[in-house]
This record gives C-alpha cells, structure tokens and sequence, in this order.
C-alpha cells in the first residue's frame, strides 16, 4: 500500500505455503500423465487431454496469485481478476462492506471477506481484503470507505433500483459463480473417477468398441464437457431460482 491515501494496494501476501501445498498433487498428476503416456495400450489423447486440464489449472492459479489485487486511485477502485479487471469510478461505488464468507467452510479459506457493490447492483469481491491476508480488515475498509466518500462528490445518492438489488442479494450471500464453480470442480473430481473406471474396464482399449461409451467416456467429455456443462447449468438454474 502506498502514502497516498488516495492509492491502495492489495495483493496476495500468503508466501510460499500455497506451492508447498500444491507441490504433491501436482507432481503425483505429471506422474500420472507420464505413466499413461508411456503405457502402449492408453491412447495419446487420454493423457494429452488430462495434461492440459492440469496446465490450464497451473496457470489460472498462477495468474490468481499473481495477477489479482484490489486497487484504489484517485477516480476508481479496480478490482483486477485472473483474466480481467473491472474498473468503478467512485461515484459509482454504493457500499464497500465485510461480509460473512460463503465458503468460509473450507480449510484456510478466511471466514469474512470485503464486497463493493456498484451502480448496476452488482457485487464484487475485492481480492485479498480479508481476514487472513490483511490483519487489521476493519481499519482498513474504513480507510476504503473514507476515501469513496471524499471521492465520490457532493451530489452523490443511492441509486434506486440497484438498492433494490442489493436488498435481494443479500438475502443470497453465496454468489452464483461460486455455487457454479464448486459444482464445476465436483463434476471434474466425477470425471475422474469415471476415467480411472473406464481405464480399469479396459474400456479405452479397443476390444469392444462401442459409439455410446467412446463419446460418453472420451477424455474430452469426462474432464472438459461435463464439468463446464455442470458449470454453466448449475449457473443458469441458479439465476432462475433466484429470481422467484
């Protein structure tokens, strides 16, 4: 965090433990993928296909420690995720609060997190104000709040209909990503399973071929179609409900 009050800065500050962690399950999979590449009688797409969803899975979490950070200027608060940022102008800014964390639950996971709300009623988690990656939250949400008032104009009211959001949001804390994307994981950890089935089935073998398992158990299906499909349902299905 910089002198300027105006300019802070939040990053991940949890050191090396998190690749330490990592460090096994990830070699036990390059070991995995070496041994099914070296094995005559597992066809090279099976390990091609599960190697690139661990590569894929190496760098989203690359770019989430190293790329995501709250940041805070003069005209904006940034909010700069794995891929993309999202940019709100102070005046644009409806509430910047802690909340209970929704997956508090899982192990290391902080148990309250820091949102900002924006004109449109929408709500975002600024990236590492927490309660495990910064010690002293409240003062520093404090600091956030002070200068969005001093930024954000003399003029400035709640906007009516994002109010109206809001109020319906926090009668569902747990955001829709979030339920999408442990949906997401869970149908990855099913395809698994049903992989290491197959496998042991003999089924990628050849000796019974069959059009309805070839497509249903392909790699491709069990570790890219069925998770991302369990995604965007679970995302949609959601959305309705809600909105009852």
């Amino acid at each position: 965090m910089a002198d300027d009050p105006y300019c802070r800065e939040y990053r991940y500050s949890g050191g090396s433990w998190l690749w330490l962690g990592l460090a096994a399950p990830f070699l036990a999979g390059i070991g995995l993928i070496a041994e099914m590449a070296l094995d005559d009688e597992v066809p090279v797409i099976v390990p091609a296909a599960v190697g690139t969803a661990l590569a894929a899975l190496l760098l989203f979490l690359l770019r989430l420690v190293k790329v995501t950070a709250t940041i805070s200027d003069t005209t904006r608060l940034t909010v700069r995720g794995p891929f993309r940022s999202r940019a709100t102008a102070w005046p644009d800014v409806q509430g910047i609060e802690i909340e209970v964390n929704p997956g508090a639950q899982a192990q290391g996971a902080p148990s309250r997190i820091v949102v900002l709300y924006d004109a449109s009623g929408r709500r975002l988690i600024l990236p590492h104000l927490n309660d495990r990656n910064t010690p002293d939250l409240a003062r520093e949400v404090a600091a956030l709040c002070e200068v969005w008032m001093l930024r954000r104009g003399e003029d400035w009211a709640p906007v009516p209909k994002a109010a109206d959001k809001i109020a319906r949001m926090r009668r569902h804390p747990t955001p829709l990503v979030h339920i999408a994307v442990k949906t997401m994981f869970g149908a990855f950890l099913l395809g698994g399973i049903l992989f290491f089935i197959a496998l042991a089935t003999g089924m990628y073998d050849g000796s019974d071929p069959s059009a309805f398992a070839d497509t249903v158990f392909h790699p491709l299906a069990l570790f890219m179609v069925l998770p991302l499909g369990l995604y965007f349902g679970a995302f949609v299905v959601g959305a309705v409900l809600r909105r009852r």
